[in-house]
């Protein structure tokens, strides 16, 4: 796996395999085998995060996702998945920032009572790998995640929760002219809240709508600016982006909203559209905007 945090993912993946063996061993819990996949585009209208006009850059990509592991019933109220993940980006442009990431994630889902309109709860936790176009942003990424919700009626449904993320780059490259600013620019962590409406206009058309707050890490890169230098962490050189490009990471929080819709095209199939609006409000008064618009065919086995 060589840059690809070998070590971390060969014992994340051997656990996560002793998990599955469990899992599928006869008893009370019923095992049965889960695939998802996914195939789409996405647009980001600022891909670096950055903040003048002539630093800031968008692109497209195309992704592929495939999950596949275990999902056991443990009695009439809880289930617990453990799937092991892949997913991959190819950008058209700058191809520094396309990627690949092999984990796995581990959940448990409770609903506290009987009938489709009971509360529910599921706590889910993930670990991946992830290589770049541009090694100096390889590393490993975890997560964890408490959500809850409830159907308040035929059509909609309620939920939201909290989450915890942290990345931790492989590479670690100091910038010469800056002895004693930490080169650590790709290693963030933060905390979210969440919330989430799904609302079934019909058999076959859902719409959701979502918004989220994030207080923690945000990398930017742009080119060399000494204002933003002066309230930065860590900074590093970032290729990706060209030779002219240094990453920064900075304090923020962002907040970000979701809206999109779901046709559901067979019983195991959907397509899917969204956009997300994200702003950033980081120390020094700093304020990042970005776009994102996706769409993807989702199929469930």
């Amino acid at each position: 796996m060589g840059n690809l945090t070998a070590y971390r993912m060969r014992s994340a993946l051997t656990l996560l395999g002793l998990g599955l063996a469990l899992a599928g061993r006869p008893g009370e819990a019923a095992a049965e085998g889960i695939l998802d996949a996914e195939a789409g585009l996405s647009h980001d209208n600022n891909l670096s995060r950055a903040l003048a006009g002539s630093d800031i850059v968008g692109d497209t990509a195309l992704n592929l996702a495939m999950s596949g592991g275990y999902y056991s019933i443990l009695g009439d109220r809880d289930a617990v998945t453990l799937a092991g993940d892949l997913r991959a980006s190819q950008f058209w442009q700058f191809h520094g920032m396309s990627n690949v990431a092999l984990g796995g994630t581990a959940s448990w889902r409770r609903k506290y009572g009987v009938g489709a309109f009971v509360p529910w709860s599921n706590i889910s936790a993930t670990i991946g790998g992830e290589r770049f176009g541009e090694s100096i942003r390889d590393g490993l990424r975890t997560s964890i995640a408490l959500r809850a919700g409830k159907r308040v009626s035929e059509v909609l449904e309620l939920s939201g929760g909290g989450s915890f993320d942290r990345y931790r780059a492989d590479h670690v490259v100091q910038i010469p002219q800056l002895p004693g600013v930490s080169g650590d620019a790709f290693s963030v962590k933060g905390s979210s809240l969440f919330a989430r409406a799904d609302y079934a206009l019909s058999e076959r058309w859902l719409v959701f709508a979502g918004a989220s707050a994030r207080r923690g890490d945000v990398t930017a890169s742009t080119r060399r600016d000494p204002e933003i230098l002066e309230y930065s962490t860590a900074v590093t050189r970032d290729p990706a982006f060209g030779p002219d490009y240094v990453a920064y990471r900075i304090t923020g929080t962002t907040w970000s909203y979701l809206a999109g819709a779901s046709l559901a095209m067979t019983g195991h199939s959907s397509l899917n559209f969204g956009v997300t609006r994200a702003l950033t409000y980081a120390t020094g008064d700093f304020e990042y905007q970005d776009t994102q618009v996706n769409a993807n065919v989702i199929f469930n086995y």
